[in-house]
């Protein structure tokens, strides 16, 4: 099988895709030349799927394919997005449960929830660098001591300056009303200008007026809206870990444990995840907190850093800046970024299985999917460079963790 059928089949024996969705959406076959569908409805559901160019089978909860890999890809890509995702395009308004009323949460993108770590990673080896040529003739100890605690420094600098100028609201242990308007793919521009500059317009409204809301829209959207869903999502209360929201356009949450233990979600995470993926997710960035990702990070860094004193401070001034000197520099270089990028995909590996021994299975891969679709795989050589495991990864992690906990 080829990637996304082996997510969609891995996706159903963790459980996050039923039976009963394919059935729903195994119309989306008909552009993909649908013959006839065999179904057995005994003790358990099972489906015979016959195409003109291949065959797809569902028994136990495991998928066969057989005949054109390819083309069976493509529909099983079909059936990820139809199925965890939905097809359609959405207007998704957030409030605030204050008690008395509901405070729209603005969703209009203020600024980047992901902190870029070249940025401090650059300014850090510009900083080491100024003060090897300004403090090396006081002594190789002065030196490595300023060149770490600068290092530190920069990096809790940069993170704590990034997370003040961010716009965010505080929300664990409080309860988000989420109104979701479902369109269709092709609906008219006109009406979706309509639909948001009425939205936009809304800023707050008592319990009373959710109805009242749902009218409105209906009126603006007519017959364009194909279903109007109101979700109330509860937001964990965890101990020492404060939660922000923060107007994001990405499907993002990111933690921090350098100052205080904070988790930061985008509200386009929330407007994308149900309720059980979010708390997915908040659990995924508790992982990396309690597993001190954060210093582990820094550790790195420092590492780098004490890699280009060596070079700086003893090699280049004994053999020169030769040709063997430059390339063994740049080697220390790539090779930090490349156990940098590795440690990250470690952590966010050991992060997942936190998530994952607090109960979220089904949710967690779902929300992995969501975030990432269509984005599920990557070549090998690729993968090298990622900051994270691919989705494909991530997914059959999840399943090989649950099997070993099941004993099986």
């Amino acid at each position: 099988m080829r990637a996304y059928s082996k997510l969609l089949d891995s996706l159903m024996k963790l459980g996050s895709i039923k039976v009963s969705d394919i059935m729903r959406n195994l119309s989306t076959g008909n552009d993909k030349g649908l013959l006839y569908v065999i179904y057995s409805l005994n003790s358990d559901i099972s489906i015979e799927a016959y195409f003109t160019k291949f065959y797809l089978a569902i028994t136990n909860g495991s998928l066969k394919i057989r005949g054109d890999l390819k083309k069976a890809d493509e529909f099983s890509k079909i059936i990820l997005r139809d199925t965890v995702i939905g097809n359609g395009r959405r207007l998704v308004m957030l409030f605030k449960d204050n008690g008395d009323e509901y405070v729209k949460i603005p969703t209009r993108p203020a600024s980047s929830i992901t902190m870029n770590p070249a940025i401090s990673f650059i300014a850090s080896s510009i900083l080491t660098l100024a003060i090897f040529l300004l403090l090396t003739k006081y002594g190789i100890l002065l030196t490595l001591a300023v060149v770490i605690a600068q290092v530190l420094l920069t990096n809790i600098a940069y993170t704590y300056v990034s997370f003040l100028r961010m716009i965010k609201l505080r929300v664990d242990g409080s309860s988000i009303i989420k109104v979701m308007v479902t369109l269709p793919i092709n609906v008219p521009e006109d009406v979706l200008a309509r639909l948001i500059s009425y939205a936009s317009s809304i800023k707050s409204i008592s319990g009373s007026q959710l109805a009242l809301l749902i009218s409105g829209l209906r009126a603006v959207g007519g017959s364009m809206i194909t279903n109007i869903n109101v979700e109330r999502v509860s937001m964990p209360s965890i101990k020492g870990i404060n939660i922000y929201l923060v107007p994001s356009p990405e499907c993002n949450a990111v933690s921090l444990n350098l100052i205080n233990k904070v988790i930061l979600v985008s509200t386009k995470l929330v407007a994308c995840l149900n309720e059980d993926e979010l708390k997915a997710v908040i659990h995924h960035e508790l992982g990396h907190i309690i597993n001190k990702d954060t210093y582990k990070a820094l550790a790195a860094s420092v590492a780098y850093s004490l890699a280009s004193a060596v070079m700086l401070l003893y090699v280049i001034p004994r053999i020169g800046l030769t040709l063997v000197a430059i390339t063994t520099y740049t080697l220390i270089a790539l090779l930090a970024i490349v156990t940098s990028l590795a440690l990250s995909r470690i952590n966010e590996t050991r992060a997942d299985l936190y998530a994952l021994s607090k109960g979220y299975k089904e949710s967690l891969a779902t929300a992995l999917v969501k975030v990432t679709y269509p984005s599920i795989h990557s070549s090998l050589i690729k993968q090298v460079f990622l900051s994270h495991p691919t989705t494909l990864s991530r997914v059959n992690t999840i399943l090989k963790a649950t099997k070993r906990l099941n004993g099986k």
